[in-house]
């Protein structure tokens, strides 16, 4: 009886075996069927396409125009007195950078701490005037090309540069941006946007004092 039993097992164990191996290749089968495709990343963008630039750029709200400052016909003069100072403002950021970096002599020290002190305030006034440009509805253009074509001053000087001839230069280039502000102070009061007018002042009296300061050098 018990030689039976274990007969019995024996043939019971061998079946299964069997079938194991039968069905192994066909598991196997229906693992590479099924993965056939690839699943998509969890990431993955939707098959569209990305707005283009010009689509971007092109956006426009006309209803917007209403909260504009000033009128119409009054800005496009406006922003002529701007940007022709947002670009000789950049000019003379550039030319006292240049000045800074290569300056040589006994006045070295206090004119390297003055033309660091002028380029943060070109800068300031840039950045704030190019501000009122966008306030009034209209683009600035700071553009490399356009401050070489638009700032009508002389061609700077590269390579070292003495004291005597930083102060001959820069006093002559600031006190002309100078005189063109002061003008624009009346220019543009009288084409009735006096926030601009103010900002206008302001900067006039930070160039005379500029100018002022590296008078006494000379005197």
């Amino acid at each position: 009886m018990i030689t039976q039993r274990k007969t019995l097992n024996r043939l019971i164990a061998g079946g299964l075996f069997a079938l194991a191996l039968v069905s192994q290749p066909t598991l196997a089968q229906n693992r590479r069927v099924g993965n056939t495709q690839t699943p998509a990343p969890a990431n993955a963008a939707p098959n569209q396409a990305a707005p283009s630039g010009s689509e971007l750029g092109n956006y426009r709200n006309e209803r917007a125009d209403a909260w504009i400052p000033l009128e119409a016909e009054k800005r496009q003069a406006i922003n002529a007195d701007l940007q022709a100072t947002v670009v000789e403002l950049l000019e003379l950021f550039h030319d006292a950078k240049q000045s800074h970096w290569n300056l040589r002599g006994p006045l070295y020290f206090p004119l390297h701490e003055n033309l660091q002190e002028y380029a943060d305030t070109y800068r300031k006034y840039a950045d704030l005037l190019a501000e009122r440009q966008l306030q009034i509805g209209i683009p600035t253009d700071g553009r490399t090309e356009t401050i070489v074509q638009s700032a009508n001053l002389p061609k700077f000087p590269g390579g070292f540069l003495s004291d005597r001839q930083v102060l001959d230069i820069m006093t002559e280039r600031i006190f002309t941006i100078a005189k063109r502000v002061r003008s624009r102070v009346e220019s543009t009061a009288k084409n009735g946007d006096e926030v601009t007018s103010n900002k206008f002042q302001d900067l006039s009296y930070e160039l005379d004092k500029q100018v002022w300061q590296f008078r006494v050098h000379m005197q």
